[in-house]
Order: structure tokens, then C-alpha cells, then sequence
């Protein structure tokens, strides 16, 4: 006990004489060494932190130093994506920003594979402290004081992971050049606007690399030029263009834009807009406009800014029966916007988390390939997983998936990550504060997106393609032991793992919180049983131990039905006694897959 105080004593002394003496590399090295010892000394305490004396100190001087170096001494190289989940069954993910680790830790450690496994670690476990503050908007990034809480906490024990955003910070390129095309002779339209065009492509004609460069500049007609004298007058430029030689390269072209009027006539203008350019042998389309009513607020993938998902889907199938590309105005930047995702990225890296998220709305798949492309090569040693977000449509260049085919758009997202050698990937709702949920509670549910066969089938399919999937968005507690059954690779729960406590200094600032959700360790605990055995249920059955899983099934929804009732009167957690039965079921389950002969 006296070598911990002094150790602690030691280090702290070089931190200060280091730090006067202005040497940089003794100084870090110092702080490199604080978080090595408590690394070490985290894998000997059971409960390391607050209230273990005399490590409390090592502790906070381990706090200070994850703070000074922006992280741990060294990166980790053990990521989530080597957990195997076929093994030690579906990882389960709780969010918090710190202040239930220890709860969150001991519920975990508690659970009937714990008993049972032999050695504990973070890769057999298979639970995560998801970095996330539980705002009234939903799950919002942590800072660098609650890293620090969350990596002392967890390492050597359980995983640690973090979302560093459901949207991305978009970034645009500067709009292509338009000339207009004013209402007038259609000889004398003509020959202005080759006049502008020549000096719009004059600098991309010959660069100073010697070569020309690609450029599309748009045609728009002035609203007042009458629908049937368009094609003509088009025809008149390009024939001129042709003449005169303004356009001296393949890679010059010419696109039209199409700026929208009121939401009633929109849909008729762009289909105009798409025919003419099919008309015309134009290759590119562009709209503009406002957008409608709820994308005004919240922007949406693409096109889907200016039409409802059915229009919208009607119009890219029709332009691409015409071979003609429709796009925004605005066209996005997606090496920029990667950039941006990568700082949150690499900060939960540095800071030893096995994992980080990313949300990609509001982009749509052929950015979102671009930018996974990216991360991709900037984490090769790391799991960087991109996020589906299936509460807003997926938008691709030729269809929308949304309402009865998005199934299919997430079976597309999934092998288009896939191409790009991701491992892991997580399917989740955003809109939290709409209370929208993954999984459907009955048919005509309208918070629910998927059923459970959807889900069961997209989770094969990822499988298929080399994908460990991990999936959120308001899972119950029953649909906690549902999703054991299909044998996931994980899932995040908030709710269910979680009772409602009052308003702390984290988070006194949100006006629209009365409560917070804060995670206890015996929700965590009933949550992992429940996991665990819907998990143990298919697994004894494939084993051949038919009456034991049919035994762990019975015991399993007695138990769900219990603490339903439970909640439905407002009253705390019940059957703790059908809890006891259903663990020790799970204690014999857990023998019986990892092929231990005494079951007794």
C-alpha cells in the first residue's frame, strides 16, 4: 500500500521538475508512465477509482495525465471488431458520458458468462460504455474530462466506444458557372450566350498543367421563356457552339439547371427539365430551389431536400431511363466533409476507445462511399464504423429507399460498405426526440421502422459480406432477449439499462431535460441476462440441448412478462426470484457451449 504513495509521490515529482525544466519529451514521458502503472494496477482492482485507497490517487493523477497528452500513452491495437461474438454471444453497448462506469462495469461483470468463462477481459466480457451524454436531442458527444472518467473505468475490464455524430458537418464546392438565357430571338439568345460560355471555359481549356480540365456549365432558361421554344433555342447554342469550336474538349460539357417554383408545379418543371436535357443529348441535370416544408429545418440527403420520397423516386427512375444524371445545385465536397468526421474519429482513438462511430446524413450513398473511402485508409489498424440511420431516406443518383423498400436500401448500403473492406457497421434511428424507433412493436406500428424478420435477414445478409453488425434505437428489454435469438454481433440499449435520476452538473444546461437517464448496475445486469440467454436459447438448440433451451425460453419470458407488468404499474423492477431461476439456467447454458463436461 505504501509503494502505491509512493510511486504516485515519484511521478508527480518528475511531472513538476520536467515541466519547470522545460523538457518536453521527459515531461510526456512521465505522464506516458502514470497511465502505464494504473493500466497495470486497473487489472488487479476490482472496483479501481473513487473510494480504493490508496489507488484513489494513481487514479486522479492517471485523470491529469490522459488530459495533458489529448489521450492514453499508446493507441490501442485490440478493436472491437475482434470480438467474437459467436464465442462469448452479442456484444452488448450501454451509453453514458462517465458518471455510471463503474455501474455500468459491475453490471457487466456480474452477468452468467462471467461466471462461467474463466478469464476476464474486455474481449470476453463483451460489454461497452458508450461515450455519449443523453441530451433531450438524443445521444451528443462527451468532452475530454469524461474520456478520462470513461478509460479509467473500463480499461483492463469492459470495451469503450464512442459516436462522434449522427450528421456530418457538409461542405460544399463552389457552384458551377450558369448563363442565362434571357427570353428574346432565338439567333440572338444564341450568340450571347456562346459569347459567355467561351469565357466560362476559356480557363479550363489549356491549365497550367498543359492540360484541359473537366467543367460542365449550365443553361438556365429565364422563367419567362415559354416551354416550347426551349428546345429550340438549345438546339441553336449547340449548333453555334459546334461552329465557332468553344467547346474543345470531352471533358467540357454542358448541363442544364432548373430552378423550382411552388411545391405543386416542382415535380412537373424537373420532368420538363429531364426531358429536355434527354431531348437535347445533355448528360447532367441540376436543381434548385427551396426546399419543402421539413427540409427547410432538417436537411435531407440530395434531392430529397426538394421532393417527397415517392416523387422523388419517380423522377431519378425516369431520368435514368433517359440516361440523364439529376443532381442539386449545391454539389457536396466529400473529402472535405471526411475530414471533418476524421477529428472526432481520431481524438476517440487517441483517447483508447475501441471504437467509433460515425453518422453520414445527410449525404447521399454515392457520397457516403466516398467519404467511408476515405476514413477507411486513414484507420487501417482501427475499427472506424459508419452508421445507417434508417429514420430518414437513403437517396441514391437512381432511386430512394424509404417506407416498403427500405429493406433493400440498407441491403445496398451494406454492400457498398462491404466493397470498401469495412468491418463493422451500425444501424440505428436519429430522431431521437420523436421517439422512432428500430424495431416495430406490431405491424402497424408508426414509431417502429423494421420488423424483426427484416432485421433477422439484414443481419445474415451482413454477415454474407464479412460485416459484424451492431444495431440501436430504442431496444426494450424483451427485444433485448429477441435479439440474442438472431445472434447479433451487439446492440447499444439506453432505456432499458437505465432509471430516471435528477438533473446533475452534466447536464443543468439542457432546457428541455426534467430527468436523466442514468444506468444502474442491476439494469445492466438484467439486460445482459436477457441477452445472454435469448443467445444460449438458439445455441443449446443447435447443440441438440432442445429441452434445456425450450426450459431457458419459458423461464426468459416469464421473466420479460414480470418486469413489463412491473412497469406498466410504475413500480420498480420485479421478479427477482424468476431473475435467480433464469441465471442459473444460464450458468449451466454457458457450460454446456463452451463444451464443459461438469454442468452441475
Amino acid at each position: 500500500m505504501k509503494s502505491v504513495t509512493n510511486l504516485v509521490r515519484r511521478l508527480q515529482r518528475t511531472i513538476d521538475e520536467t515541466r519547470r525544466a522545460g523538457n518536453a519529451r521527459e515531461h510526456f514521458a512521465a505522464w506516458r508512465e502514470v497511465v502505464r502503472c494504473c493500466e497495470t494496477a486497473s487489472l488487479h482492482r476490482e472496483a479501481p477509482g473513487p473510494g480504493d485507497e490508496p489507488y484513489e490517487g494513481l487514479f486522479r493523477l492517471a485523470g491529469q495525465a490522459i488530459r495533458a497528452l489529448g489521450g492514453q500513452a499508446e493507441p490501442v491495437l485490440a478493436t472491437l471488431d475482434q470480438y467474437d461474438h459467436h464465442r462469448y454471444g452479442p456484444l452488448l453497448g450501454v451509453s453514458d458520458e462517465g458518471s455510471a462506469a463503474r455501474a455500468i462495469r459491475a453490471g457487466a461483470l456480474g452477468s452468467p458468462k462471467c461466471a462461467v468463462v474463466g478469464e476476464l477481459s474486455p474481449m470476453t466480457v463483451g460489454v461497452a460504455l458508450d461515450a455519449e451524454r443523453l441530451g433531450a436531442v438524443g445521444e451528443v458527444a462527451v468532452g475530454p474530462d469524461e474520456y478520462a472518467a470513461i478509460r479509467l473505468q473500463c480499461m483492463g475490464r469492459i470495451l469503450s466506444t464512442t459516436n462522434v455524430g449522427a450528421r456530418v458537418n457538409l461542405r460544399h464546392y463552389l457552384v458551377p458557372p450558369v448563363v442565362m438565357i434571357p427570353d428574346g430571338k432565338a439567333r440572338e439568345m444564341a450568340a450571347a450566350a456562346c459569347r459567355e460560355l467561351a469565357r466560362e471555359f476559356e480557363p479550363f481549356r489549356k491549365t497550367p498543367a498543359g492540360r484541359s480540365r473537366s467543367l460542365t456549365v449550365f443553361i438556365e432558361f429565364d422563367r419567362r421563356v415559354p416551354p416550347r421554344r426551349r428546345s429550340a433555342v438549345l438546339g441553336a447554342i449547340q449548333r453555334e457552339i459546334a461552329a465557332k469550336k468553344i467547346i474543345g474538349s470531352k471533358k467540357h460539357r454542358l448541363g442544364l439547371l432548373a430552378t423550382l417554383g411552388s411545391d405543386s408545379q416542382r415535380f412537373d418543371e424537373a420532368m420538363a427539365a429531364i426531358d429536355l436535357a434527354h431531348q437535347r443529348d445533355i448528360a447532367e441535370v441540376a436543381l434548385d430551389g427551396r426546399p419543402i416544408g421539413h427540409a427547410s429545418m432538417d436537411r435531407l440527403p440530395g434531392l430529397a431536400n426538394h421532393f417527397e420520397p415517392g416523387a422523388l423516386g419517380k423522377l431519378l427512375a425516369h431520368a435514368s431511363a433517359c440516361g440523364v444524371r439529376v443532381t442539386p445545385r449545391e454539389r457536396v465536397d466529400p473529402q472535405t466533409t471526411a475530414r471533418h468526421v476524421w477529428t472526432g474519429l481520431v481524438t476517440a482513438r487517441n483517447m483508447g476507445l475501441e471504437l467509433g462511430k460515425y453518422g453520414l446524413d445527410p449525404l447521399t450513398l454515392e457520397e457516403q462511399k466516398e467519404v467511408i473511402a476515405r476514413i477507411q485508409y486513414w484507420f487501417p489498424e482501427w475499427t472506424a464504423a459508419p452508421a445507417c440511420y434508417i429514420d430518414s431516406p437513403l437517396v441514391a443518383a437512381d432511386q430512394v429507399y424509404d417506407g416498403p423498400n427500405l429493406a433493400f436500401g440498407i441491403e445496398r448500403w451494406l454492400a457498398m460498405v462491404a466493397s470498401l473492406k469495412v468491418r463493422v457497421v451500425l444501424i440505428d434511428t436519429a430522431r431521437k426526440w420523436e421517439h422512432r424507433r428500430l424495431l416495430k412493436a406490431s405491424a402497424d406500428d408508426p414509431k417502429g421502422v423494421l420488423t424483426l424478420e427484416q432485421i433477422g435477414h439484414l443481419n445474415v445478409y451482413a454477415a454474407r459480406l464479412g460485416i459484424k453488425t451492431l444495431w440501436a434505437g430504442g431496444i426494450s428489454m424483451a427485444q433485448t432477449f429477441e435479439f440474442g435469438k438472431l445472434g447479433v454481433f451487439g446492440i447499444y440499449v439506453t432505456s432499458a439499462a437505465s432509471a430516471l435520476v435528477p438533473l446533475d452538473r452534466h447536464y443543468r444546461r439542457d432546457p428541455a431535460l426534467a430527468a436523466v437517464r442514468e444506468p444502474d448496475a442491476q439494469a445492466v445486469g438484467r439486460v445482459k441476462l436477457l441477452l445472454e440467454a435469448g443467445f444460449l436459447t438458439s445455441r443449446l438448440e443447435a447443440l441438440g440441448f432442445n429441452e434445456e433451451a425450450a426450459a431457458m425460453e419459458d423461464a426468459a419470458r416469464k421473466l420479460i412478462a414480470l418486469l413489463s407488468k412491473s412497469e406498466k404499474n410504475g413500480k420498480k423492477a420485479g421478479g427477482r426470484r424468476q431473475e435467480a431461476l433464469l441465471f442459473d439456467s444460464a450458468l449451466v447454458g454457458w457450460k454446456h457451449h463452451f463444451g464443459r463436461k461438469n454442468t452441475k
